[in-house]
Order: structure tokens, then sequence, then C-alpha cells
């Protein structure tokens, strides 16, 4: 068991960012499951399903955002490591902290414009095209996620200060 794991926050934001994980992975299924009901009813019964289009791209927003923190504690992202390979360890501990503490401020700047954009959407009584389905929950979903991502990215912060490992690499 590592040193990080003796860390109660971050073994609670672990523990809740997997159960966000959880509802992004069935969001998932339940969009590959439509996906393939829409492709069958249009191809094979020539009846298509024209409400699809709304619940899938609804759906697309719970599961980017519900695994954007999940994603980010695990090291899933895509990174590059170019300044690892040649810098001292210093300048890439200085960078880690300088670099997530950008993020933090870019993503919470992200999470209160989505809640900004939510309540435009339910003043505007805004909603998808053919369902009419109110977009103000998937605002709050952006909102949300972007706050859990910012929750991790500031434990990574306080990683990079300590000087541990950034990212809970294969750690349940």
């Amino acid at each position: 068991m590592s040193e990080q794991s003796n860390r109660p926050l971050e073994s609670v934001v672990r523990k809740s960012v997997r159960h966000l994980a959880v509802l992004a992975g069935v969001t998932l299924l339940f969009l590959m499951c439509l996906t393939v009901y829409a492709v069958v009813m249009r191809y094979v019964f020539n009846a298509p399903i024209l409400w699809a289009l709304d619940v899938a791209r609804v759906g697309l927003v719970v599961l980017v955002f519900l695994g954007l923190a999940y994603c980010g504690l695990t090291g899933g992202h895509i990174a590059v490591d170019f300044l690892g390979v040649f810098a001292p360890p210093r300048i890439v501990q200085i960078s880690d902290v300088v670099i997530r503490s950008i993020c933090v401020v870019l993503i919470g700047l992200m999470a209160w414009q989505a809640m900004q954009q939510g309540l435009d959407a339910i003043e505007m009584g805004e909603g998808t095209n053919e369902l009419e389905i109110p977009l103000f929950p998937f605002f709050a979903v952006v909102a949300f996620g972007s706050v859990a991502y910012c929750i991790v990215l500031m434990i990574q912060v306080a990683r990079a200060v300590r000087g541990d490992a950034l990212d809970d690499h294969g750690e349940s």
C-alpha cells in the first residue's frame, strides 16, 4: 500500500471519482446500446430513431465530464514527457506544480462558466432539438465534473510539492 493511500482526503477523493467513473461507464454502455438500436431500426426496419441524436449528445456530456476526474487521477490523459527527458528532477517538480496550478484555475473557470451557461439555459428555456431535453442539468454535470477534476488537480499539486507520484497508476 502506498504512502498516498494513508491520506484520508485523497482516499475519499479516490473513491468518489471511481464512483463517477462507474456512472460514466454505465452511460457509455447505454450509448452503445442506443447506437446499436438506432442502427438496427434505421437499416433493418427502415424506421429511423430521430431522438437518438439528442440522447447521444447529452449522454456524451455525462460520459466525458463524469470520467474526467478519474482519468486525471489515474494518468489516463495523453501526455508528452518532453521536459522530464532532459531537465533535472527539481525543474520537473516545479513545472508540475506550476502547470497543474494553472490547470486548476482554468478548469475552475470552465466550471464557473458552465454554471453561468446553465443558468442562462434555464432563463431562456433551452433544450435539445427533437426531444427538448432541458440543457441545464447537463451544464451542471459539466460544472460538477470540472470541480471534481479541479480537486484531483489540487491533490496532484500537493503531491508534486511533496515529491510524490502524481498519478494513481494501477492502484485500486
